[in-house]
């Protein structure tokens, strides 16, 4: 009998458009998830993974259609199957985790009349076995005190919790396929780590499959035995995630790599020359325009999906003469920082108490910022970094403490603060979802601070500075016409970036800004940043949970625990020679790609 669970073959996807042909996004991919086996599928945001995924298990967006294609869940195609009966399928044989928590959790149940609910419909659990398999699978993904837990509430879980939670509920059936999409963006390294374990534990000797899919190549790294890279809507290589990583066959790939941050060196990342294409190129190879190895023959014909040896496979003419070379480490240009400089941001003995909270949120906390300077806060999910970034916005009022901007006492709440300062002082969410007005335009939103902050820019002048706003967050201006809900959760944060750059701020606070864009994506973002820096003196607190980022970017690193600062520092130093256990403990949960030498294509 075969071990493959779930067996995709030539999957298409195009989106229906009125009076014209529907556009094809997702074209001949095949994939085959087996039993016991986690198997990753990276690329870049927008190239199709997610429309993939989701149209293997028979589901399609709205406008969306699969034009050819077959998909097997053991003995039943799932393609074409009527919506009744694959809700029967769902939940229990196929489970699916998306990228946003937030959106699949009721906020008007608490988690245990959730867990309870599913538990009842897909095994019959009832009373007290439906509440110690509900204690089990929150402590299986890591929730503290989980009998507490099941009587809170969505909202009173931090956003890595409520992602566990998600996939605590996806579990709930024992799917035989798991369909992973983006599950641990949202995670610090050491949350993460115990997922990766978890999922390495529950998928030993068992007969589920999953699919997982990330932009992370770090962290596939570490929980995939096989990966498959897409691009544009294609699989350009496929096979042994070490194999691929260690020695890629195909110049995206090799891209890619070049684009991963180190926790180890702390190299400047390079980011990719151009966008992909927002469909799928039928005539020529989708990535030439960005490739260093195109020749004719890559501009006029496309390129098939041949057998690069026996297990792995690769979509490109040139492949037996791709050669990479090392990526040399890159010193971080240091902020000037002098005693006689006054800091652009004080913050001092800070204080902040949620109510009927056990603790305070942040709890003494103090830093000063020079102008150009990055600084990071680093920690565990809980830990209190989004709070401290909340309350220097003005989005909460501190219970104790003083923050300074440019030497004068703002006022704590956002609404009391002059239009200059809320000009001067930006703030980026780390959910684009719930940041971005959905009745809105990408040109209306990124529109709005500009009239709102920047009297300098006549009306006449708009649009070209919102074209230059678009480009420089590297995506298309056919894309300020859309609206939120018709783009990629990376072109949401990079929309999202746009808008916070369009008032000019003197102090940028950046909320995990990074943790939903692909590694190509986020290099750009990082460069953009660094650039930033360097020409406007802008200074920054960078909020990350990963701190991989965080050795590229952030000049001085600041790491919390429970609220309360633990260890300040240099950054190159603090990783080098961190003195707090618990520091030690978040660098080493670091998950590293660690191939033979990192990608750039040249040829041979």
């Amino acid at each position: 009998m075969s071990d493959v669970q779930l067996s995709v073959d030539g999957l298409t996807v195009a989106y229906d458009r009125p009076s014209q042909q529907p556009n094809t996004v997702v074209w001949r991919a095949s994939i085959n998830l087996r039993a016991g086996q986690i198997h990753g599928l990276a690329g870049e945001s927008g190239c199709g993974k997610s429309t993939f995924a989701l149209a293997a298990i028979g589901y399609r967006d709205r406008g969306a259609i699969i034009t050819e294609g077959s998909s097997r869940l053991d003995d039943l195609e799932l393609l074409g199957m009527p919506a009744r009966d694959l809700s029967r399928i769902w939940g229990r044989r196929v489970a699916y985790v998306g990228q946003s928590a937030s959106t699949s959790l009721n906020p008007a149940l608490n988690v245990g009349l959730q867990l309870g609910e599913l538990l009842s419909l897909y095994l019959g659990l009832r009373g007290e076995k439906s509440r110690r398999r509900q204690a089990e699978l929150l402590d299986e993904v890591g929730i503290p005190d989980p009998s507490a837990a099941l009587h809170r509430y969505p909202h009173q879980f931090s956003g890595g919790q409520q992602q566990r939670i998600a996939i605590a509920m996806a579990l709930c059936g024992d799917p035989g396929v798991i369909i992973l999409d983006e599950p641990t963006t949202g995670l610090d390294v050491t949350t993460q780590a115990r997922i990766t374990a978890m999922l390495k534990d529950k998928l030993a000797g068992s007969s589920a499959a999953t699919l997982y899919v990330s932009h992370d190549l770090a962290f596939l790294s570490t929980v995939t035995s096989r990966l498959a890279v897409m691009y544009a809507g294609e699989i350009v290589e496929e096979g042994p995630t070490q194999t691929v990583l260690q020695g890629p066959r195909h110049p995206y790939t090799g891209a890619l790599l070049a684009a991963v941050p180190s926790a180890v060196d702390g190299r400047q990342v390079v980011g990719l020359p151009g966008r992909p294409p927002l469909s799928v190129v039928k005539d020529a190879c989708s990535f030439a325009p960005r490739c260093p190895l195109s020749v004719e023959r890559c501009r006029s014909s496309h390129p098939v999906l041949e057998n690069a040896n026996e297990h792995s496979q690769v979509r490109c003419f040139r492949w037996p003469e791709f050669r990479h070379r090392s990526v040399a480490a890159t010193p971080r240009q240091e902020a000037v920082r002098t005693e006689l400089a006054s800091p652009v941001l004080a913050v001092r003995d800070l204080v902040c108490v949620y109510s009927q909270a056990r603790r305070p949120a942040i709890s003494g906390v103090s830093f000063d910022l020079a102008e150009a300077e990055t600084i990071a806060i680093v920690g565990e999910s809980g830990s209190g970094k989004s709070t401290l970034l909340r309350c220097i916005a003005g989005v909460l009022s501190p219970a104790d403490g003083s923050v300074l901007f440019k030497g004068e006492s703002m006022p704590p709440r956002a609404g009391d603060r002059p239009r200059t300062l809320l000009s001067a002082i930006q703030l980026v969410f780390q959910n684009p979802e719930s940041s971005l007005n959905p009745r809105h335009s990408v040109a209306d939103i990124i529109r709005r601070p500009i009239r709102l902050f920047r009297p300098d820019v006549s009306r006449s002048q708009e649009d070209l500075e919102i074209r230059e706003l678009i480009e420089a967050v590297r995506l298309p201006a056919a894309m300020l016409h859309r609206y939120p809900n018709e783009l990629s959760g990376g072109q949401k944060q990079r929309v999202a970036l746009a808008r916070a750059f369009a008032g000019k701020p003197d102090l940028l606070l950046c909320d995990e800004v990074t943790s939903a864009l692909d590694v190509s994506v986020q290099a750009s973002v990082l460069e953009l940043l660094t650039e930033s820096t360097q020409q406007t003196k802008t200074a920054v607190v960078f909020v990350s949970h990963d701190l991989a980022v965080v050795r590229t970017i952030a000049h001085r690193t600041l790491v919390m625990r429970d609220g309360s600062v633990v260890e300040e520092g240099n950054t190159d130093q603090l990783f080098a020679a961190p003195t707090a256990a618990y520091t030690r403990e978040l660098l080493s949960a670091i998950p590293t790609v660690k191939p033979d030498a990192e990608a750039h294509a040249t040829p041979a």
